[in-house]
């Protein structure tokens, strides 16, 4: 298994948590990984912006924030004994890899020259924004003006850059035009590493039918996010009552296969950035939606590309074209 997205590192920062990847409260920790078969966890270094930095960390610049979320990546990965991907190659390899990613283009302050150092600590996928207007484009927003703008500049540049350097861009979050941006400009596979489908659940986080065959055309993948909110249109009164079901998960799975191709499947669970009753609440359960999915009718061989195959493509790709 390959995941492409969680907040792992994030909850373990935030509130300067004494706990460990080895030992937590959260949806993942390393035993979960390994029973879950996983060769690759995706950490995303998500940097809080404006009133979301916690208050123990305020007065800091995003660039702070970023390196002390990567030192406490590196501190953990160590601690654990869980080897940084460097090389997508090593995803061949039968044992768990850690994959850095960053979450919130923001964080380089519009700097595009520190998009360098994100390669030497081997990030292997940029987010260009989160749910805020930054130096490099606009967000997902339920403001068509919003929604409609494409990248800025620096945007530009920055997509340039991670495709000099070998590293993939990230959509989810980004707003609609911003996407066909980041289509148009990347030379590299484009990738929503956790998104759904709009058509299924009609928030601005999830994509298009139209957006799905554009990421496809550029060899890239989607993974399927679990939040409750992008899996089905029922209001729950807070975010801890809201219910992600596999049955939903399979509609979007699904949704997706049939719209974009069996190329484009991949997982990102967001797993310690979203709240609620998960009926899969953790990677060792991951198991559920392969076996849902076989009884839907899918091909094992695809749940295998969903699962594995095609996010080791697109890290291969990344590498291929420097």
């Amino acid at each position: 298994m390959i995941d492409l997205h969680s907040d792992t590192i994030y909850a373990l920062w935030k509130n300067n948590s004494e706990e460990s990847i080895e030992n937590n409260t959260l949806h993942i920790n390393k035993a979960k990984l390994l029973r879950a078969s996983s060769h690759g966890q995706c950490f995303a270094l998500f940097t809080p912006m404006h009133d979301l930095v916690p208050e123990s960390h305020r007065g800091k610049t995003p660039w702070q924030i970023l390196t002390e979320l990567h030192d406490r990546f590196v501190y953990e990965m160590e601690k654990a004994s869980i080897p940084i991907l460097r090389s997508a190659r090593e995803l061949g390899e039968p044992f768990l890899h850690a994959i850095l990613t960053t979450e919130e283009g923001g964080a380089i302050e519009g700097d595009i020259s520190r998009i360098s150092m994100l390669k030497d600590w081997s990030v292997k996928i940029f987010g260009l924004t989160w749910n805020w207007e930054n130096e490099l484009g606009y967000p997902n927003s339920n403001d068509m003006e919003i929604m409609s703008s494409g990248l800025k500049k620096k945007g530009i540049e920055a997509v340039e850059e991670c495709n000099r350097l070998g590293i993939l861009v990230d959509v989810s979050h980004l707003s609609d035009g911003g996407l066909r941006d980041v289509v148009r400009y990347s030379k590299l596979p484009v990738v929503a590493t956790h998104s759904n489908s709009r058509s299924i659940t009609a928030v601005s986080r999830n994509l298009t039918d139209e957006e799905l065959c554009m990421i496809a055309s550029t060899g890239g993948v989607v993974g399927l996010n679990l939040c409750p909110a992008f899996l089905h249109d029922e209001k729950a009164r807070n975010a801890e009552d809201a219910v992600s079901l596999v049955e939903d998960m399979v509609r979007h799975v699904m949704h997706i296969y049939n719209t974009a191709g069996e190329d484009i499947l991949a997982v990102g669970t967001d797993f310690d950035g979203i709240e609620g009753n998960l009926e899969i609440p953790s990677p060792d359960k991951l198991f559920i939606l392969q076996e849902a999915l076989l009884k839907a009718g899918m091909k094992s061989s695809v749940v295998d590309k969903m699962w594995e195959d095609n996010a080791r493509r697109v890290f291969l790709a990344a590498e291929e074209e420097m």
